[in-house]
């Protein structure tokens, strides 16, 4: 994935972070960092996710995909299984209510309709 190394390298900078401390936040040794920031590894599926989680950026993003809205519930789906798969049990406590509170909303409003 060319161009990586430099997207997540300028979103920590973004956030006044060095690589180090990406890599703490992200729970990897500071050489595997490096090795993604500099593009001589790529990371798995689950790494790429947890430092897209400490990035507070979207995976289309970091690989490099322009930012936009997505355009079908698959897909939104697909980044909210992703996001599910980072949070601790108090988390997804927490999600499980807003979730439920928003379907409670929507059927609200379908009934007042």
């Amino acid at each position: 994935m060319k161009g990586l190394g430099e997207r997540l390298r300028t979103r920590a900078r973004q956030l006044g972070w060095s690589d180090s401390e990406v890599a703490r936040r992200a729970g990897l040794v500071q050489t595997r960092y490096a090795n993604y920031v500099i593009d001589k590894h790529e990371p798995d599926l689950t790494t790429l996710l947890r430092i897209c989680a400490v990035l507070e950026m979207p995976v289309g993003e970091v690989l490099g995909q322009s930012a936009s809205v997505p355009r079908d519930e698959a897909e939104l789906r697909a980044r909210i299984d992703a996001a599910l798969t980072l949070l601790d049990g108090e988390s997804l406590k927490t999600v499980a209510t807003v979730l439920e509170g928003l379907v409670a909303r929507q059927n609200a409003a379908l009934r007042a309709t």
